[in-house]
């Protein structure tokens, strides 16, 4: 399964990631999401849960700790950014 990245944030140590999708809530049980930029694969982000201090009404936040600076930091540039359940060729 794939589901689009809206968009990405980093605040009090923790980065937030952004999405549309709720099927994403039933799919937060994998072990690791893997993170495809203009089909590119950039990382994978293995500790994640869903964010309790951070709401946005109809959209879903995932929060995480490891260190997605580099995504980041182009992000905005970007024009095609996924997680996939499955590590996939593009």
């Amino acid at each position: 399964m794939t589901v689009p990245l809206l968009d990405i944030v980093f605040q009090n140590d923790r980065y937030y990631l952004l999405f549309d999708d709720e099927s994403i809530l039933t799919l937060t049980a994998p072990a690791e999401w893997y993170i495809y930029a203009d089909g590119e694969y950039w990382c994978s982000v293995g500790s994640y849960k869903v964010s309790e201090l951070l709401n946005v009404p109809g959209k879903i936040v995932l929060e995480t700790q490891e260190n997605l600076n580099k995504l980041e930091n182009i992000f905005r540039r970007l024009t095609h950014v996924i997680l996939s359940s499955d590590k996939i060729n593009l």
